[in-house]
């Protein structure tokens, strides 16, 4: 599927994947922009309780926090060099990272259902 085919959902985001350790952990740190429609997918193994931070990230940021049956179920929001932990409340297997009013302009709520799209070397998800 093409991203011209995706723009038919209007709402859909480029993502980089975060799926280990090390991934996770840097997340979008270090960086000065992000594009309009991108962003990164933190993945899980399992369900668990999420925490996540802005330290040494230097652009505004919104979180989706996604459980087990692809639904968000928070969207919160952290400020850059924050400290101050943001979690998800709830055990979920995964998150989304945007730009700060990324969910908010494309109407994207919780209990918003979520499906990822790969193809090739790019991954989307659809909203």
């Amino acid at each position: 599927m093409e991203l011209e085919v995706l723009k038919i959902f209007r709402r859909y985001l480029k993502v980089e994947i975060a799926d280990t350790p090390s991934k996770q952990q840097q997340g979008l740190m270090f960086r000065n922009k992000l594009g309009e429609d991108s962003g990164m997918l933190f993945k899980f193994k399992y369900p668990q309780n999420l925490k996540f931070w802005g330290l040494n990230t230097y652009i505004p940021l919104s979180i989706a926090f996604v459980s087990k049956d692809d639904i968000i179920e928070k969207i919160s929001y952290i400020s850059p060099y924050s400290t101050k932990l943001v979690s998800s409340d709830i055990d979920c297997i995964s998150a989304i990272e945007a730009n700060y009013d990324f969910f908010q302009k494309n109407k994207i709520s919780v209990g918003t259902k979520i499906s990822v799209v790969e193809e090739r070397d790019k991954t989307f998800i659809k909203f």
